[in-house]
């Protein structure tokens, strides 16, 4: 499976490995890499910051979120890749996980938390 490298405006770098449990949402994903987008924080699902992104897929591998996370909510009113940073996650339903951030999540939590103080900044998607 391939490694997408995350990285940050205001500063942040991590590697998500893509979970092959979620075959058609990964390649969805992954056709439209590379990705730059605006970064916004959840506003009823708890510890968890999203990017608009349409993929053309339907519900796949439907678990309920944890920290480190990395799930599209394909729900055609959302269409947004989520990722989850902290215990706090308050989900009405599962969307489809289709990956695990890599490395310190104690760094994903502050940049989580940056992102809900400070608001929106971009996101850069890449393939390593």
């Amino acid at each position: 499976m391939k490694t997408v490298v995350m990285e940050f405006e205001k500063g942040g770098r991590f590697e998500i490995s893509l979970d092959p449990n979620a075959p058609l949402t990964c390649k969805a994903f992954t056709d439209q890499l590379p990705h730059i987008g605006s970064v916004l924080h959840g506003r009823f699902s708890g510890e968890e910051f999203f990017f608009k992104m349409p993929l053309a897929v339907g519900a796949e591998n439907k678990v309920a979120p944890k920290a480190g996370s990395v799930s599209f909510n394909s729900d055609p009113k959302w269409q947004a890749v989520c990722i989850y940073y902290g215990p706090n996650i308050k989900v009405s339903s599962p969307c489809n996980l289709f990956g695990e951030v890599k490395g310190d999540l104690a760094e994903l939590e502050k940049i989580g938390l940056r992102i809900w103080q400070q608001g929106e900044e971009k996101i850069w998607m890449k393939i390593l």
